[in-house]
């Protein structure tokens, strides 16, 4: 982590708060999760995982992945350690058995959800968060933190202001830290109108069912792809996500640059075709295998630009497919796009 003396100052503007809703707010003992840790020691013990992976860890929405998230997540090197009903304060109470331990590259982190539903206000949850991050700071000064959004349930509607508010709260406290990330996982929950999807949950109406991990598995991937490229040794690759509607690719190449910079591109899937949603720079070298050729008129303004890859994979699906994506200002200029690149003339063909 980075940035310590912002964390504290968000902490301290959330003193006045803390103090209001203090009163009357019980923290469940964290001892009703030791055999819980103890598996995941034993396990540990058993089969010893690598050092440099990425932890996920936190409530039921992470336990009820751990067996499937290596799978949905590869060839990213995972460490599931969520174990569930957990809160915010359990997390600070096994911090050194449940993540300190492993020393992860990165930690993708689910709670808040169980603590507004023991009666926690957002600004404990947030207070706390800011206490673990002040441990990451000390311990593990490089380490990324994904934080996910609580997500919307029918079970728990009733505190979906509250949600929200924590929600806002992470936002906030990603913007301090350039090793801090919001992954705003509630968004693809809802439908067109906002509404919580029926057709993603089990019948407890609280955790997802199989469709709704397919989803909750491409926005993390989607995230950890984009963010995580510069740092890994495995290929992660171009990737389609099919629920997200989105198109991430890790390593592009940009054609008749004379300073041959990479970049991470991503890009949505819309009605008008792929929208440039991200173009990060990309500081480690690389073979990258996917290319951006850009065409500019006389007084510098883009007026085409092809995107091409030949390593498209679709989320459980087959491939690769070769994929060819073009942008014209002529066709499609940014003034009628709210200023965004939109590839409106796509051919995707199946490598046999």
């Amino acid at each position: 982590m980075k940035n310590s003396n912002n964390h504290l100052l968000f902490a301290l503007l959330l003193t006045p708060f803390l103090n209001s809703f203090a009163h009357g707010q019980i923290q469940p003992d964290p001892a009703r999760y030791e055999a819980s840790i103890e598996r995941f020691e034993n396990a540990d013990f058993i089969s010893p995982p690598s050092k440099n992976a990425i932890l996920l860890v936190g409530s039921s929405s992470i336990g009820f992945w751990n067996d499937d998230a290596p799978a949905d997540l590869a060839p990213l090197n995972i460490i599931p350690r969520g174990f569930g009903g957990s809160v915010m304060n359990d997390l600070l109470h096994y911090y050194e058995r449940v993540i300190l331990k492993y020393a992860p590259r990165a930690i993708v982190l689910y709670e808040g959800d169980n603590d507004l539903a023991w009666g926690l206000s957002p600004a404990t949850i947030l207070n706390q968060l800011v206490s673990l991050i002040a441990n990451l700071d000390r311990d593990l000064p490089e380490t990324r933190l994904y934080l996910l959004d609580i997500k919307p349930s029918i079970a728990r509607s009733h505190l979906w202001v509250l949600a929200e508010e924590v929600n806002n709260g992470f936002a906030e406290i990603a913007k301090t830290d350039s090793n801090i990330f919001h992954i705003n996982m509630s968004k693809f929950l809802l439908d067109e109108n906002g509404d919580i999807r029926k057709d993603i949950y089990l019948p407890d109406d609280l955790h997802l069912n199989d469709a709704g991990y397919d989803i909750w598995a491409e926005v993390i991937k989607a995230a950890l792809t984009l963010h995580e490229a510069d740092f890994s040794s495995e290929l992660i690759g171009t990737r389609f996500y099919n629920q997200t509607k989105q198109l991430i690719s890790d390593c592009v190449e940009l054609i008749n640059d004379p300073e041959n910079r990479k970049y991470t591109l991503g890009f949505l899937l819309t009605s008008s075709g792929l929208q440039l949603s991200d173009f990060d720079s990309r500081s480690r070298d690389s073979n990258c295998r996917d290319t951006l050729e850009v065409i500019f008129t006389k007084d510098g303004a883009v007026q085409q630009a092809t995107f091409s890859s030949s390593t498209l994979y679709i989320h459980k699906g087959e491939g690769p497919y070769s994929l060819n994506a073009e942008h014209h200002s002529n066709r499609l200029p940014i003034s009628q796009t709210g200023g965004s690149f939109v590839f409106d003339s796509i051919e995707a063909v199946l490598i046999k």
